[in-house]
């Protein structure tokens, strides 16, 4: 087992290099090439189907990846963009779900199977997304915010669905169940709840230093405890330790710290960790060198950056593309529905939140058409689902759980190559009308 580990890392690693190099030979996202070479491997036996180990090093690179992301973000504008994208969320989440639930009925399945398709088709790959987005440096753009804050509020839907589908499914499967323990479904909306109200207490009151702005003004009695505890253990204190020497490692620990957090409350670590980064500012990073001020944030960004883009984040994508497993005689049977499926989730999935972030949001075409194919992709939380469904409670055949897996796969493998597609109509280097309607951005 040990020696296939270190063959395997190595496969893994050599996939990540050859990725890389075809993606500036083509102009294409490595994000895509990563997937296929990844699917490849485990097709041709070279890549294992599960491996504990590989997957939990590619769960660590989709954390640095959300952690470097937020890192990259401003809070304030996030904030902003929440606002603007809950409507993006909700009538994003309802169509794909509506595309996998009909879907399931027009080929004959249980209402179950329905549920568990709708339900597989709801939660957005915003990880595939963001990466993408910085491929094109369009990851600090409205758009981009849209995306991520939706993807947020989007995440907290599915969760919500899964705790109340999944029971329902199986009670009615299984004679075992009695129903639906809406206990155990108030008590997810609450540790919902609770999440934010961490993160909120940690990022708000805990993290910012005694600046020069906070001084002179009158605050609460759980304000004055936090400014003498952060004193000495503020995050500053940490990341500006030793003149910087362990910021990266300091980095690392919040964002791991966060993650746990976010597990804990049922939210995929990367989530957590997306905060985690969201929450550290500029001024954290300011050390006096020699009676004067400096920031050493460029330095450890540089070193986060490449233990997300460069080494932990690709074995992700690679482990990723090892979902797609080829079984030809079943594949021949299935591609009317995994077709179907595809098509139906796409164009769904574009319009409804495209028009959202259009109408709800008040974005522009050309940001709310980007918005419509940054929400294509399909997260972590549609495995989730599949294996509960299929491998634990048998609510799907091998026939379903092969047409969800490859139409994940072709969803998420349909991300970079529309945000690729769509980047010269997003910066107005090229023009679009429907309709006579300028989707496009204006030429300035």
């Amino acid at each position: 087992m040990e020696h296939n580990l270190w063959f395997y890392s190595a496969i893994i690693l050599f996939f990540v290099v050859i990725a890389k190099l075809l993606s500036q030979k083509t102009s294409t996202v490595d994000v895509l090439w990563l997937i296929v070479l990844g699917s490849l491997g485990v097709n041709v036996g070279i890549l294992p189907e599960h491996n504990v180990i590989l997957e939990a090093i590619g769960d660590w690179g989709i954390v640095f990846v959300m952690f470097a992301l937020g890192f990259d973000e401003d809070l304030n504008h996030f904030i902003q963009g929440l606002k603007r994208s809950f409507g993006i969320a909700v009538i994003g989440a309802i169509f794909p779900f509506f595309a996998g639930f009909y879907t399931a009925g027009v080929f004959g399945y249980s209402f179950n199977a329905q549920m568990i398709w709708g339900l597989t088709m709801t939660a957005t790959a915003v990880s595939l997304t963001m990466v993408s987005l910085r491929e094109q440096n369009l990851h600090k753009t409205t758009a981009s915010t849209a995306i991520m804050s939706a993807a947020v509020v989007d995440d907290i839907l599915s969760l919500i669905g899964l705790s109340i589908m999944i029971p329902i499914a199986i009670s009615t499967t299984d004679t075992l169940h009695s129903g639906v323990d809406m206990t155990e479904i108030a008590w997810i909306l609450l540790k919902v709840v609770l999440f934010f109200a961490v993160i909120s207490f940690i990022g708000v009151v805990l993290f910012p230093d005694s600046l020069q702005k906070e001084k002179g003004k009158e605050h609460g009695k759980l304000f004055t405890i936090a400014v003498k505890v952060r004193k000495y253990l503020g995050i500053r204190q940490l990341l500006t330790a030793y003149s910087g020497k362990f910021t990266p490692l300091v980095m690392i620990f919040t964002a791991f710290v966060f993650g746990a957090i976010a597990d804990y409350f049922g939210f995929h670590p990367a989530i957590g960790a997306y905060f985690a980064g969201l929450f550290l500012r500029e001024e954290y990073f300011v050390i006096e060198v020699d009676n004067q001020l400096r920031s050493h944030k460029r330095e450890s960004e540089f070193v986060i950056n490449h233990l997300a883009y460069t080494i932990f984040g690709p074995i992700f994508f690679v482990e990723l593309g090892t979902k797609l497993l080829f079984d030809y005689k079943v594949l021949l049977d299935i591609l009317p529905a995994i077709f179907i499926l595809f098509l139906m989730v796409f164009v769904l999935q574009v319009l409804s939140a495209g028009l959202a972030a259009k109408y709800t949001g008040g974005y522009k075409w050309h940001e709310s058409v980007m918005v419509g194919l940054g929400m294509l992709g399909r997260a972590e939380l549609a495995f989730i689902v599949i294996d509960i469904a299929y491998v634990d409670n048998h609510i799907i055949d091998f026939e379903q759980f092969y047409t969800l897996i490859c139409a994940i796969f072709l969803l998420n493998l349909s991300v970079p190559t529309a945000i690729k597609w769509w980047e010269p109509y997003y910066i107005g280097h090229k023009e679009l009308r429907v309709f006579g309607v300028l989707l496009s951005k204006p030429k300035e």
